[in-house]
Formats: structure tokens, sequence, C-alpha cells
């Protein structure tokens, strides 16, 4: 049988013959019957032979070159030294184009270049586990007691609202079209104007939000006041339940929540202390989730004075006093995705 070479050589006999498409097409099909090429092939190619085209070897296509193995190896082995290296770099060492350097990381490699996260502290290996000794033992005290446990839990931490939150990144993105000018965004600077709240919440949501007076230090005084002045009045009057069964308190290791004072006032109340590990905002509902939603809304607007700031917090946390907050809920959740990185930070909630 001929093949499409010797097929195309014919056509080109022909062609100088002064034979047309229509011709040649019937001469293959009387010649190689079925096997014979399709009549838009050689049309295509009586046409290329009539412009003077002499080759019947197809052209030389555009495409990615081939790449050997000891070159794909040569890659690997300088990312397992250096993860850090530019594309650029990379193609000046090993001699290659830049794009090529691309396809081998990206498509045989697998590889992508992300950047580090950013994580609140650098935790040295005793530190991952005890977090993990500690998620394991929450999650074991939450298949004892189940939503119980979680019911008991008020959490309470302490955080600045500024007179001014910029957008997110992700919220000032805009759709444009290509030609458009790229929109200014000025870097906010730091205010005066700002005020700090204590933020109190179970898993029926925020019960109370109290606003530090201005120049004010929350150290164990003043923690213990609120403690005794704020928080148990509000528990006997929205969570009397709680007060009954004694709530479990949940805040971070600053001094003034470990202060002797503090504890010997949550001990003569009876009020239980959930174990909480230092540098993991991340195990913290206030941090991961509620402080969030409540600066949402602030973001994008300046305030000039402390009682604008204390006005626009009320009002978002009036929305997540009804359980729009399900930070508490997702506790059990976190745990096991701490218990699951052996301690180690997580992201994504």
């Amino acid at each position: 049988m001929f093949t499409k070479h010797e097929q195309r050589s014919w056509i080109k006999i022909e062609v100088a013959r002064g034979r047309s498409a229509q011709n040649c097409y019937q001469g293959l099909r009387e010649a190689c019957g079925d096997a014979a090429l399709p009549y838009r092939t050689v049309a295509r190619w009586v046409k290329l032979f009539c412009e003077g085209r002499d080759a019947v070897q197809d052209s030389r296509r555009s495409g990615r070159p081939h790449v050997d193995n000891h070159t794909i190896q040569l890659l690997a082995s300088l990312l397992d030294v250096d993860r850090r290296w530019a594309g650029w770099e990379l193609a000046a060492e090993v001699g290659l184009c830049h794009k090529t350097v691309l396809h081998i990381l990206h498509d045989i490699l697998g590889y992508r270049k992300t950047a580090p996260r950013w994580v609140p502290h650098t935790m040295a290996e005793v530190q991952q586990w005890q977090r993990y000794a500690t998620a394991q033992d929450l999650l074991d005290r939450y298949q004892r007691e189940g939503d119980d446990f979680l019911g008991r839990i008020v959490t309470l931490a302490e955080t600045w609202a500024l007179s001014y939150e910029p957008h997110l990144k992700q919220q000032s993105n805009e759709w444009k079209h290509p030609g458009s000018p790229r929109s200014k965004k000025v870097r906010p600077t730091q205010s005066n104007v700002k005020a700090m709240f204590i933020v109190a919440y179970d898993i029926d949501g925020v019960i109370l939000h109290h606003t530090v007076p201005q120049r004010q230090t929350v150290d164990a005084a003043y923690y213990r006041n609120f403690l005794r002045n704020h928080l148990r009045p509000a528990l006997k009057r929205k969570r009397r339940h709680l007060l009954a069964t004694n709530p479990i308190i949940l805040h971070d290791n600053a001094r003034a929540h470990t202060a002797d004072a503090v504890k010997d006032l949550l001990r003569r109340w009876r009020w239980e202390i959930l174990q909480h590990l230092p540098y993991s905002p991340d195990m913290s509902p206030c941090d991961y989730e509620l402080f969030a939603k409540m600066k949402e809304p602030l973001r994008g607007t300046r305030y000039n004075t402390r009682e604008e700031i204390t006005r626009a917090v009320g009002r978002s946390l009036l929305d997540n006093r009804s359980g729009d907050t399900d930070g508490i809920r997702r506790l059990s959740q976190i745990w096991q995705k701490v218990e699951h990185t052996r301690g180690d930070y997580i992201e994504g909630m």
C-alpha cells in the first residue's frame, strides 16, 4: 500500500503534467482504493505544488521541544535544594528558554509557586505537641458531653476598632475593560481615634460588648471588675441557665486573664476555665470568626470620634445577637483539624 508521502509524490508528478485536483483524486482512488488521501487533502497539496512547493514532507510545527529526563531530574534536584528559584534563574542554570522551564515545572513536575502563609508564631515542637494533646482532650470531652459542652462555653476577648478600617484587597477588586485605568487606593495611616472593646458571646450569639474607657489599660484589676460588674449581671439577665450549670470561660493567655485575682474570682463562682494555649488564635472563636464579622461593616467608612466608633460597633454586633455567629459550634471541627495537623496552625476557617 502506498504511504502518504508516496501519494504526495505522485500528486506532485501529476501537477507537473497539468492535472487538476479532481483528476489526481480519481487516479489515487483507482490505485489506492479506500487508503487514498481525502479529496480536501489532495486539493490542498495540488495548490501547494502549484504555488512552487517542492518538499512532500510535513512542515515543522511550532510547539514545545522534546525534554530529556536528565533535564527534568536536574530541575527537580535544584528545587529540592532551594524552592525560591525564579523561573529565569532556572532557565539560565539549565540552559533552556523560560517557557520550556515553566512547561517542565507546571506540566511535568506539577509545581505551582505560592506565597507562604502567615502564622502568628513560630512554634517549637513541644508547643505543637501541647496543642495536639489539648485538642485531643477537648475532642474526648466533646464526644462524652456532646453539644451540652459547647452550650456552656462563654468566650471573651479584647479588640481594637480604629477610626478607619480599610477594605480588604478582595473587597477592592473591580471589573474593568483591558484599556481601563487602574484605580488608586491610598495607604491608610495610623489614627489616634480608636476604641477598645471587650466582647463576650456564646453559642446563642453576642452576650455583651463593653467599651474600655480611653487611656485605660485592661489589667487584672480592670478585667476582674469587668467580670463582676458587667459579665455576671449580663448572664443573669440573658443567660440565667448558664449560671445554673456554671459557664465555661474561654479566653486567651493575656496577663490580665491569667492573674491569680481573676482565677480566684472564677474559682469562687465555680466557673470553669477552658484550657487555651498561647499563640493559638486559630482556636479562639473571637479571633477566627466574631471580630472579622464585627469589623466587616466598618470597612471603608471613616469615623471621627470614639462615640461614632462605639455606635458603629454596636450596630454591627446587633446582627450577631441572634445566633448568626457559629464560631463556638465549629469548635469541634477546629479541634479535629488541630489534631489532624499534629498541632500545627490551621487555615481556611
